[in-house]
């Protein structure tokens, strides 16, 4: 019975540390992808800005 606990015991621990990494994992992903999605929509806006820069200055032509 003792062994069986044992085991029961180390597996509980191992599942545990398994579930801390994957969090881990799981977050560092979600968060690179939001501020990967955050520098797109930055870089998008900045375009936009040039385009109508360029559109406004040749209106004036």
């Amino acid at each position: 019975m003792s062994i069986i606990n044992k085991t029961r015991t180390y597996l509980g621990s191992l599942l545990s540390i398994a579930g801390g990494a994957g969090a881990v994992i799981v977050g560092a992903y979600i968060f690179s992808r939001i501020k990967e999605r955050q520098e797109t929509e930055t870089r998008l806006e900045r375009m936009e800005q040039m385009l109508e820069k360029l559109s406004e200055e040749q209106e004036k032509k």
